[in-house]
């Protein structure tokens, strides 16, 4: 066993050649620290903070950067378009490194930490730039976070039935700091003062810190799992950890040539563009159609969130009826519910539509992120760092560029061209998110420009449709 692994698990006993470990020596909280329940209450604390404290600034940034600094609406929207700089910038790096050195606690760490410290700067900024640069310091500590949890949650759950339902309940932790947010930061900042939302904020990424401190790295807890699996008398269902192989590791390029990733990064760039699109182009639309006022839009609003508390069962469904086909029919369905939101003529009758709409991100999002994980178990492993850093920038840019496609489609088409523009940008992708590769079936391989989508997929063994 490696010198780490050793220094992380030190109460080791060899019998028949095997590590085993003297379960007597260790207390509740050295068993609980190597769990898999902790990595998910880590994993869930990690992403709740980071959408909770998304939630609270983002409300309050308009009016600092107009009321404070007396600045338009143009610099609100580069300030807001630096968190999107700010993660594209650091989700590779964190990616790549973490798989590199074997370690995901450390990001974690550093993105927790590095979020404390920059909503602290935003309570003492006094100038645009300051502004910027504790923005752009958010949106790369939001990159760390979200790219290594995703990450951790693979290594600890393997690629199995599990991952999906794992991955929607952590999921639904995000949703819900998406709505307590917005309503605890206003709530912060009316009654308590401009600096209140940004300290709070700081309590919660230090209590993300000293959670991800908790923890033993999941990367390093192989031989503990196989352990438990004896002492309980699993053999014949072990954990399912993927063999790396260390001969011809994963590199993000070799991710990136391969159309399986791409196309379901691909999606998740459209989806993300139409659900951000929704964001700055709704309040507007209800406003001038129903004359709704702040409260009523946030009532509205937060049907969109709701659908998505049902991730674990769109995990678990996706196992058994096909995850690829789980993610083809939300796209499918999203590129249906998004016209249908402009056809009420009532202020509650949106909800319905809203909901719709909803819910297809969890048919999309969630079935999405284990896909990806077996993908990287059939390419060798080691890469999952890397593949959900590729996940998270797309949605990132899909975020970044859907409020100012729709801003612009707003402007000459109106909320229901605008909203069947987005609609058909989503039912043309739909059927290379059904069909995965589409060169597989095609003999493309004379054609230079092609050759690596075919080549990456005929060096991967396939799997038996049978099994």
């Amino acid at each position: 066993m490696p010198a780490d692994d050793i220094e992380t698990t030190p109460l080791i006993v060899e019998e028949g050649g095997e590590h085993e470990f003297d379960f007597s020596k260790y207390g509740w909280f050295a068993t609980f620290r190597r769990s898999k329940a902790a990595v998910m209450c880590v994993a869930s604390i990690a992403l709740f903070t980071d959408m909770l404290v998304y939630g609270i600034i983002v409300p309050i940034l308009p009016l600092i950067v107009q009321e404070r600094l007396g600045m338009d609406s143009t610099s609100t929207g580069l300030l807001f378009g630096c968190y999107a700089l700010g993660l594209l910038v650091s989700t590779p790096i964190c990616a790549i490194l973490s798989d590199r050195y074997h370690t995901r606690k450390i990001p974690m760490m550093v993105g927790m930490a590095g979020l404390s410290i920059c909503t602290l700067l935003f309570g003492i900024a006094n100038t645009y730039w300051q502004l910027m640069l504790a923005r752009i310091a958010q949106g790369a500590s939001g990159g760390a976070s979200w790219t290594v949890t995703l990450a951790m949650l693979a290594d600890r759950f393997g690629t199995g039935p599990k991952l999906g339902v794992v991955m929607g309940t952590v999921l639904s932790a995000n949703t819900f700091g998406f709505i307590a947010g917005p309503v605890i930061g206003g709530a912060l900042y009316q009654y308590w003062g401009y600096s209140s939302p940004f300290i709070f904020c700081s309590i919660l990424g230090t209590i993300g810190f000293l959670a991800a401190c908790t923890i033993v790295d999941p990367i390093k807890l192989k031989e503990w799992d196989l352990a438990i699996s004896r002492r309980n008398g699993n053999t014949d269902d072990p954990p399912d950890y993927s063999e790396v192989d260390n001969n011809n590791p994963l590199s993000i390029w070799s991710l990136i040539k391969d159309w399986e990733i791409v196309s379901i990064c691909m999606t998740l760039t459209i989806v993300a563009s139409a659900f951000s699109a929704i964001e700055p182009i709704l309040p507007i639309y209800l406003r001038q159609q129903f004359d709704a006022n702040p409260s009523e839009i946030g009532l509205v609003y937060i049907s969109v969130v709701i659908p998505t508390f049902v991730s674990p069962i769109v995990g678990w469904l996706s196992y058994r009826t096909g995850q690829r086909l789980m993610c083809g029919i939300g796209v499918v369905w999203i590129s249906i519910a998004l016209p249908l939101i402009a056809l009420p003529d009532n202020l509650w009758l949106e909800v319905a539509p809203l909901l719709f709409f909803g819910a297809t991100y969890s048919i999309i999002s969630t079935p999405s992120l284990p896909l990806l994980g077996e993908r990287v178990k059939e390419k060798g492993g080691g890469a999952y760092g890397q593949v959900y850093g590729l996940w998270n920038m797309a949605y990132s840019i899909g975020m970044f560029v859907g409020p100012a496609i729709a801003g612009l489609l707003m402007e000459h088409y109106g909320f229901f061209g605008t909203l069947c523009a987005f609609s058909a940008s989503t039912l043309m992708i739909a059927p290379f998110v059904f069909v995965g590769n589409p060169f597989k079936y095609i003999p493309l391989k004379r054609f230079r420009c092609f050759k690596c989508f075919n080549d990456g997929y005929s060096s991967i063994p396939q799997r038996d449709p049978d099994e």
